[in-house]
């Protein structure tokens, strides 16, 4: 019987883990669930090639970047949305200082700003392109001046796979 026990204890135990980590998980973004591709940038005779994640949905667009406690600097995000937009971005829940870049629809990076950490959860500034855009693009910040790209660069991007 004590042998049954201690069994019954070891499975639930091992259950009640599984079932917390899948809740932390989901709850705090599925990394799985971005799409990933390839970002070549390009600009006056030089380029650079990086991974991304690709933000193409509203649920993915929420969640971007948040809860990521680092970020190499051969990476970004993506942002891709079907039609020009002028929505915001804020840093809630973001622990990475970031570069954002507003790019338009023929891929040409036309505004870069600094994105800090949010202090205050509850009222996270909200960093907005000076015009309409179809692409946004985060990065660590400082990527831009490290790698030497100003406006005027180009992107192309792809989904893996394709």
């Amino acid at each position: 019987m004590k042998k049954r026990t201690v069994l019954f204890f070891i499975v639930f135990t091992v259950l009640l883990v599984i079932t917390m980590f899948s809740l932390f998980s989901f709850g705090k973004g599925n990394l799985s669930k971005f799409p990933r591709g390839k970002l070549l940038i390009t600009q006056e005779g030089r380029s650079l090639q990086i991974p991304i994640e690709i933000a193409d949905k509203e649920e993915l667009w929420t969640l971007g970047l948040m809860y990521r406690k680092s970020i190499p600097w051969e990476y970004g995000m993506l942002f891709v949305f079907p039609y020009d937009t002028n929505a915001g971005f804020w840093m809630k829940n973001t622990y990475v200082p970031l570069d954002i870049a507003f790019i338009s629809a023929d891929g040409i990076i036309f505004n870069i700003q600094r994105m800090e950490p949010c202090k205050d959860q509850e009222n996270c500034p909200v960093y907005y392109s000076p015009k309409p855009y179809r692409y946004a693009l985060e990065v660590k910040a400082g990527f831009f001046e490290k790698y030497g790209f100003s406006l005027g660069v180009k992107i192309k991007y792809w989904k893996d796979g394709n």
